[in-house]
Formats: structure tokens, C-alpha cells, sequence
């Protein structure tokens, strides 16, 4: 069984109350919720990490001429919904 390791937080009483409140409502234990809470931001940040990465390279090879900037693309996607809802 791979070891545990606990983390220890202080919160104030407001902060405490509202945290109890929740985790009575939705029937969880405050470690519960934080394990979860820390698990969608890290999950989170790594997503936006990988978003901004492909941002940079994209911008990256635009300057190098290996791609050019997406506007026609978006302005052909705004012309077939315009057309789109005029059909409909």
C-alpha cells in the first residue's frame, strides 16, 4: 500500500462554517473536499498550461511562415452560421 501523507490547514471560524455547511449538504468529509477541490485545480492548470503551449507554438510557426493566422477560417465559420440561420 503506497504511504499517505496528511496536510494541515487552519481556517478561520467562518471559513470553517461554511466548509462544514457544505460538506453536511453535499454529504462529504472536509477532506474530501479538498482532496477533490486540489484535484480539479491541478487538472485544471494543466489543461491551461497545455492550451498555452500550443498557443505559443502556434504562434511560433505563424512567424516562422509555416502557418498563417486563422482569420479567413473564422470569417468562413461566421458566414456559414449567418447562412445557416437565414435558411432556417
Amino acid at each position: 500500500m503506497p504511504k499517505r501523507h496528511q496536510v494541515n490547514i487552519t481556517l478561520d471560524e467562518r471559513e470553517l462554517h461554511n466548509v462544514n455547511e457544505y460538506c453536511r449538504v453535499h454529504g462529504m468529509t472536509p477532506q474530501a473536499l479538498f482532496k477533490s477541490g486540489a484535484q480539479r485545480l491541478i487538472h485544471e492548470d494543466i489543461l491551461e498550461r497545455r492550451a498555452d503551449l500550443l498557443t505559443l507554438q502556434s504562434w511560433n510557426e505563424i512567424q516562422k511562415g509555416l502557418a498563417e493566422p486563422i482569420d479567413d477560417l473564422l470569417e468562413m465559420i461566421d458566414e456559414d452560421g449567418r447562412a445557416g440561420e437565414n435558411s432556417a
